[in-house]
């Protein structure tokens, strides 16, 4: 997850059908834990033509900027992985 513009993003690593993002976007709400708090959220995806995907991906560059992160980083930082973006609104 990547913090924009004080909003909350995350992309879908595996574009997988089954995985969360599909499931989140099917139930439009879920929880997330924080630390050992329980977050309730909707969640919205971001349409890939969206300017905030630039954004996105720069933020996901500084911020996982370890080594074993950065291989990555560079890869979902890519413009293929836009349509695969979802932004989380805490209840």
């Amino acid at each position: 997850m990547v913090n924009v513009d004080q909003r909350i993003f995350a992309r879908s690593w595996n574009k997988n059908e089954n995985g969360w993002m599909n499931d989140f976007l099917k139930n439009k709400s879920g929880q997330i834990k924080f630390g050992e708090e329980i977050l309730n959220i909707t969640v919205k995806k971001l349409e890939s033509n969206d300017e905030l995907n630039q954004k996105i991906s720069n933020a996901y560059l500084e911020k996982y900027t370890q080594e074993h992160n950065i291989e990555y980083a560079k890869g979902i930082s890519q413009p293929e992985y836009n349509n695969y973006t979802i932004e989380f609104f805490i209840n």
